[in-house]
């Protein structure tokens, strides 16, 4: 007797390479002749820049840099002044596994930033980048569901579903967001002394085959104000709304979305109305990892009551289940600062690289509050706090995905001092692994004895009897003992005397 498998195959990506770990790059800059003498150093920030990204036979490389910005107080006392730097990243990765095919996904994220005095002239520039890198490649996920026989002899099959949610498609799209801000109720800018952009993942909707992928970009300022000098902080946000095809019909996804700057362009300048505000022009990539709900059918059991079957059986591994939720968490630490504070300009916080541990979401923070004295003068304080929630995980969940969705930092006085706190959202996808043992083939081992079988066998049902499981026992088929009995359903009473006809 021949035996076909029947099979059915569903599209879908693996991921052949994962790579995190941080980066860390220097840079020497020099002061523009312009410019004062440094005397001491305010802080130090940078944003991630993503240049290219690139996939060879067993290479994956990224150039990214981090566009740097030091305040610092000048020699002699007198305004804050900015230096600009860009640090350069470059990772060329050994990705077995990975070929030209594969499609590669990067987040990149400053960790950390530092700025030291070489000379009055000079400063010694430091950036450490968070770099993750994963590559997917395209893939079948091959089950079988059935079986298909040449001859007379009839095989009995029991196909169970299975609930999975592979990843099936991994697109991305550039995309350009302009936008003016007005100093609205604020002291007019004469110039910008520094800025920071950060990118916000927002919602994620499907329509179709597309998605629809939500999200800001968030703007804060520190400048000078017009005619008086006096410092100021403002903040600004641009939301966004872009489009992706995935090019499959989605019915249920779940959608990791790392959206990075590409490049920014923020200037103080006359906007359309005539006024003194900001132009910003925003350069991004979203790079989209989409997972949706499949249903699977496997063949888990099968036999023949005329023939010897001899099956192969395979564990099959599938992510069951996913959900995705913000949580919040703060943290706060009390610090000295001298000379006093009279007032908080802005609160530049870095987090580091989150992680879920024995249920606990957790993630360094550095924190620099900027303030101004009783006598006018800029200074700064920073503090390190560690920000922690619980992960609230449900029975058999593990952490898929972790990472910090945004970032705010507050500062209050406090006797001697100040309090600083930040608050952070962190973003969880929670995922559930489940496995189906399925036979992947079929041999026929012979013609069965049938000769000594009775030809009906009186069975008292037990707590977990099934019809399939009574009629593979003893020889007969469900169907046939429903017939038998009057079931209208595949459910055996527990106790009940069942009358079990056999095939021969």
């Amino acid at each position: 007797m021949e035996l076909t498998m029947k099979r059915e195959r569903l599209g879908c990506c693996e991921r052949v390479f994962e790579y995190c770990a941080p980066a860390e790059e220097a840079v020497e800059t020099v002061v523009p002749d312009t410019m004062p003498d440094v005397e001491r150093v305010l802080c130090a920030e940078g944003t991630a820049i993503i240049r290219s990204k690139e996939v060879q036979e067993g290479r994956v490389s990224v150039t990214a840099g981090v566009a740097a910005t030091v305040l610092y107080s000048p020699e002699g006392g007198g305004a804050a002044r900015r230096v600009s730097a860009a640090v350069p990243f470059s990772l060329s990765l050994d990705a077995p596994g990975v070929t030209a095919d594969s499609a590669a996904v990067c987040m990149l994220c400053v960790t950390g930033m530092e700025a030291r005095i070489l000379n009055p002239r000079k400063l010694l520039i430091r950036a450490v980048l968070s770099v993750r890198v994963e590559c997917y490649a395209p893939r079948e996920l091959e089950t079988v569901c059935g079986v298909e026989s040449s001859g007379e002899a009839g095989i009995e099959t029991l196909v169970e579903t299975r609930s999975a949610v592979p990843v099936v498609a991994v697109k991305e799209k550039t995309f350009t967001l302009m936008d003016e801000y007005r100093f609205e109720g604020m002291p007019p800018a004469a110039e910008c002394l520094w800025h920071a952009v950060t990118v916000v993942p927002g919602g994620v909707r499907s329509v179709g085959s597309k998605l629809v992928l939500g999200g800001s970009v968030r703007l804060a300022v520190l400048y000078e104000a017009e005619g008086t000098g006096e410092l100021c902080s403002a903040g600004f946000e641009t939301e966004f709304s872009q489009m992706l095809d995935t090019e499959s019909e989605l019915s249920s996804p779940d959608a990791t979305v790392y959206t990075l700057l590409t490049a920014e362009y923020v200037d103080l300048s006359a906007l359309s109305g005539g006024e003194r505000g900001i132009t910003a022009e925003y350069h991004l990539v979203s790079q989209a990892v989409v997972s949706d709900a499949e249903t699977l059918n496997l063949l888990t059991d099968c036999y023949c009551n005329t023939r010897e079957l001899s099956a192969e059986r395979e564990e099959l591994a599938l992510v069951c289940e996913r959900r995705r939720r913000l949580i919040r968490a703060e943290a706060r630490e009390s610090v000295q600062a001298a000379p006093q504070c009279a007032e908080v300009l802005r609160v530049l916080v870095r987090t580091g690289e989150p992680e879920c541990a024995e249920g606990e979401l957790r993630c360094p923070v550095s924190a620099t509050a900027l303030y101004r004295s009783p006598e006018g003068e800029l200074c700064s304080v920073s503090a390190r706090l560690n920000a922690a929630a619980r992960a609230e995980l449900g029975e058999g969940e593990y952490a898929a995905m972790v990472r910090v969705a945004s970032a705010e930092g507050f500062a209050t006085l406090s006797a001697g001092g100040l309090e600083i706190r930040a608050s952070l959202d962190f973003e969880l996808a929670a995922a559930r692994r489940g496995s189906g043992r399925q036979i992947v083939s079929l041999s026929d081992a012979g013609e069965a004895d049938t000769a000594s079988r009775p030809s009906v066998t009186a069975v008292r049902a037990v707590e977990g009897d099934s019809l399939w499981e009574l009629g593979k026992r003893y020889h007969s088929t469900a169907e046939l003992i429903s017939e038998a009995n009057g079931l209208t359903d595949q459910e055996v009473e527990p106790g009940r005397v069942l009358l079990i006809p056999a095939v021969k």
